[in-house]
C-alpha cells in the first residue's frame, strides 16, 4: 500500500500538470514602431485615421498605462533580456564609436525561446550592438535581416563632409544563427524610403513559411517609422495630403494591416499571440516646419516626449491579441512595464523554468492580468533612468520628479526637493502637489525610498555592467 500511495505521489503530477507541446505553444509576433506617440493611433484621439490598429484594439486589450525607457536601445535592452538596462550597460543610445551591444552573458528572449523550441527571427531595426559579434544572429534569433544602429544613420551619407576613411559607411545586414552576418545593402535615404516596405514583406515571408511547417515561431518586427529621416514608400508619398508625418502614419497603418493578414490568411490567428507597442514616444525632431524643441507626432494627454522622464516619453500605445485567450474590445490603465514581457512571453510560451535565477530579473509576469484572470496588474511602479540617474519613479497614480528636462537636447534640472504630481488628474505634469500644498505630500517619499533601497542593494549585490562590458562574474 505504501508503495501504491508513493507511486501515485510521484504520478499525480504528469496527469495534472500541463504539459505544453510544440502544437500548444502560441507562436508569438512583436511588432514594435518606433517613436509612437501615445496619440498617434486614432483609436486614442489621433486625427489620422488608423483603421487596421483600431480593429485589432476591438479584438485584443488595450494598454493606455504602458511604460517604456526613455530611449531606443534601452527599451530594445528592457525587451530582450526583462533586466533594467541600466543593469546591462545598455542605458542610453551610444553615438558611432562608443562602446555597445549587450553582452553575450545575457540570456535573450530569442535565446530562451529558441531554447523552448521557437524558431525565432528579427525582421528590422536592432539597435543593441553594431560589432559584428553582436548582431541578432550571435544573440539567439535563427535569422535576421535590418540595420544595427539607429535609423539616422540613414542619412549619413548624405552629408557633404562624410568621410567613409574615417567613418562607419551604415549597412543593411542578413544572418542566420552559426554564421557571420553579411553586408546586404548600403543603408542610405534611397534603402531608408522603402525599408519598412522591406521589413514587412520579410515578415510576412517568415510567417507564412512557419505557418507551413507548422512549428512554434517567434517573429520580432522592429519598424523603423516614426524615426527621421522621414521617408516614406512612394505608394504612400502624399497620400494624405498633410505631410510627411501623416503620410508615415498612413503606411505604419497598412503595414501593420498586412501582416495581421498573413497571420489570419494562414489560419493561424487562433494560436498566434500578437503584441503591438512602441519603443518611445514621439520626439522632437524638425518636419514639417516644425522647430526642433516641438514633439512631431502626439503624446495624447500626457507632458513631455523622447528623452524625457515625464508621462509624454514613457507611455507608448499597446495591444496584445489572443484569441480565446486575451479578453477582446477590452482597454486598461494598470501599469505594465516593457521589462514585464520576458517573464511574461516565458510564461505564456510554457517556458518559465528557462528564465534565469543567477541575475536580476526586473520584469514581473503578467500573464494572468492579459489572460484575463485578475483585474490588477502586477506592477505598481515604474522607476526611470536617463543615463544613470533616476529620474522619475511613477508609483500608482503618483509621479515623483528628482530631474527634468522638457526635450531630447534640452538642459537638465534638478530639484532641490522632488516635485509630485497626481497624473490621474493631472495628466499634464502641471500642478507640483509638493511645494504648492505646504509638504503635504511628502508622505510619498517613504514608498518611494523603499523601491530605490531595494534597487540599490540589488545593484550592489549584483554590479551593473558597464557600455559594452563581457560579463566577468559577480564578485
Amino acid at each position: 500500500m505504501r508503495e501504491f500511495v508513493l507511486t501515485m505521489v510521484l504520478f499525480l503530477p504528469l496527469i495534472f500538470s500541463p504539459i505544453i507541446n510544440a502544437s500548444d505553444k502560441p507562436n508569438i509576433v512583436y511588432l514594435l514602431v518606433d517613436n509612437w506617440g501615445w496619440g498617434d493611433l486614432s483609436v486614442q484621439g489621433g486625427t489620422i485615421p488608423t483603421p487596421n490598429i483600431d480593429k485589432l484594439a476591438t479584438q485584443g486589450l488595450r494598454l493606455t498605462n504602458f511604460n517604456v525607457q526613455n530611449q531606443c536601445t534601452p527599451t530594445r535592452s528592457a525587451l530582450h533580456t526583462g533586466r533594467l538596462p541600466i543593469r546591462s550597460g545598455t542605458y542610453k543610445v551610444p553615438a558611432p564609436g562608443e562602446p555597445d551591444g549587450l553582452a553575450e552573458w545575457e540570456y535573450t528572449l530569442p535565446e530562451l525561446l529558441s531554447d523552448a523550441g521557437y524558431t525565432t527571427a528579427l525582421h528590422g531595426k536592432w539597435h543593441l550592438g553594431m560589432n559584428i559579434n553582436k548582431l541578432p544572429n550571435t544573440q539567439g534569433y535563427d535569422e535576421f535581416w535590418g540595420h544595427s544602429e539607429g535609423t539616422n544613420a540613414a542619412s549619413y551619407t548624405s552629408t557633404e563632409q562624410f568621410d567613409p576613411d574615417v567613418a562607419t559607411v551604415p549597412y543593411i545586414w542578413k544572418g542566420v544563427k552559426g554564421k557571420e552576418a553579411v553586408k546586404d545593402r548600403p543603408f542610405d535615404l534611397e534603402a531608408r524610403a522603402t525599408m519598412d516596405y522591406e521589413i514587412t514583406k520579410r515578415s510576412i515571408a517568415f510567417i507564412k513559411k512557419m505557418a507551413k511547417e507548422g512549428k512554434p515561431f517567434y517573429n520580432y518586427v522592429g519598424f523603423t517609422h516614426f524615426h527621421p529621416p522621414f521617408r516614406v514608400h512612394p505608394k504612400f508619398r502624399n497620400i494624405s495630403k498633410a505631410g510627411i508625418m501623416a503620410d508615415t502614419v498612413y503606411e505604419v497603418d497598412h503595414n501593420i494591416g498586412q501582416i495581421l493578414k498573413a497571420i489570419d490568411d494562414t489560419g493561424i490567428a487562433d494560436n498566434t499571440l500578437i503584441i503591438l507597442t512602441g519603443d518611445n514616444a514621439a520626439g522632437y525632431f524638425p518636419v514639417n516646419g516644425l522647430a526642433s524643441g516641438e514633439v512631431s507626432g502626439s503624446n495624447g494627454p500626457w507632458r513631455g516626449g523622447l528623452s524625457t522622464a515625464y508621462e509624454g516619453g514613457m507611455r507608448t500605445p499597446a495591444i496584445v491579441r489572443w484569441p480565446g485567450k486575451i479578453p477582446t474590445g477590452k482597454v486598461s490603465d494598470e501599469i505594465f512595464g516593457d521589462i514585464d514581457w520576458y517573464p511574461t512571453i516565458a510564461s505564456l510560451a510554457g517556458a518559465s523554468e528557462k528564465i534565469p535565477t543567477d541575475r536580476p530579473i526586473d520584469g514581473v509576469n503578467q500573464a494572468d492580468f492579459l489572460l484575463g484572470k485578475q483585474e490588477k496588474s502586477n506592477r505598481d511602479h515604474i522607476v526611470t533612468f536617463v543615463g544613470t540617474d533616476v529620474w522619475s519613479v511613477k508609483w500608482r497614480n503618483m509621479k515623483i520628479h528628482f530631474k527634468a528636462a522638457e526635450g531630447s537636447h534640452a538642459r537638465v534640472e534638478t530639484f532641490t526637493f522632488p516635485q509630485v504630481y497626481d497624473i490621474k488628474n493631472d495628466p499634464s505634469e502641471s500642478f507640483e502637489l509638493w511645494g504648492n500644498e505646504g509638504y503635504a505630500h511628502a508622505w510619498i517619499m517613504e514608498p518611494v525610498s523603499k523601491i530605490l533601497s531595494k534597487l540599490t542593494a540589488s545593484m550592489q549585490k549584483y554590479p551593473n555592467l558597464k557600455p559594452g562590458q563581457e560579463f566577468e562574474g559577480y564578485k
